[in-house]
């Protein structure tokens, strides 16, 4: 269980930190310039810049993951749920991107399995934990 909760917090610290920097380089050049994303890709969305995309990704993985991350150092109680919860919306995020963009890249494609892995190891620490409360 130590192996799978170091891995889990080793993939949540690089989603944040990923999209702590994308976000708040996304806030703070809303024209997507610095990350080197095309403007032409807001083009038919809701989106009229960067800056709410920044702020989602900030807040939805960057802000939520640090707190995932700190339940699982903490070993709070049912601290798999929330790492299961950040999977999912790191994947609902990126699934997201591609249909509201239309294009697809690797990195889009890394994150999404990163997401999904980040889930399924949640899933496995779930049944770890049961199987510990259970012998209690």
């Amino acid at each position: 269980m130590k192996a799978a909760r170091q891995l889990t917090i080793a993939m949540l610290l690089l989603a944040v930190i990923a999209a702590l920097y994308s976000g708040y380089s996304l806030i703070s050049d809303p024209t997507g310039s610095t990350l080197g994303i095309p403007f032409y890709w807001l083009n038919g969305t809701m989106f009229k810049d960067f800056t709410t995309p920044g702020w989602i990704i900030l807040l939805a993985i960057g802000v939520l993951g640090i707190i995932t991350i700190a339940t699982v150092i903490k070993r709070i109680r049912h601290f798999h749920l929330l790492v299961i919860v950040q999977g999912a919306i790191i994947c609902i995020l990126v699934i997201a991107q591609m249909i509201i963009i239309g294009e697809e890249n690797m990195l889009q494609y890394l994150f999404l399995m990163m997401g999904m892995a980040i889930a399924i190891v949640g899933g496995l620490l779930s049944q770890a934990d049961k199987k510990i409360r259970n012998k209690e």
